[in-house]
């Protein structure tokens, strides 16, 4: 695990959120928010959840990463399959709201500061 100390405003050490933390973060934040998958319709069944596309994305925001960059720093971070980078970008094209991503970004960040 990993932690991160910097220096605040005023001179004093503070604990910067590991990459593990924010992921679980994000994941949280994601479920909270996300509408549900749809079951039911015809053609193929979604492989992911709309949560865990949200809750990725919104990693790849909070790090200012490129796609293939949060698909490299997942596969150490994430147990499990996980959506591709193309996946990803394609999501983000078609289904993610950008008013959303910012609501979300900026709650993010009042939580790990705290």
């Amino acid at each position: 695990m990993y932690i991160f100390l910097l220096m605040g405003k005023r001179g004093f050490v503070r604990r910067e959120a590991s990459p593990k933390e924010v992921l679980e973060h994000c994941l949280r934040l994601a479920r909270e928010v996300a509408p549900p998958t749809p079951k039911g319709k015809r053609g193929r069944p979604w492989r992911y959840s709309h949560a865990l596309y949200l809750a990725i994305l919104l990693y790849r925001a909070f790090f200012h990463l490129t796609y293939r960059e949060t698909e490299a720093s997942l596969q150490d971070l994430m147990e499990g399959p996980f959506p591709s980078h193309q996946s990803l970008a394609r999501y983000a094209l078609k289904h993610l709201d950008p008013k959303l991503l910012e609501a979300l970004l900026e709650r993010l960040s009042r939580e790990l500061e705290a």
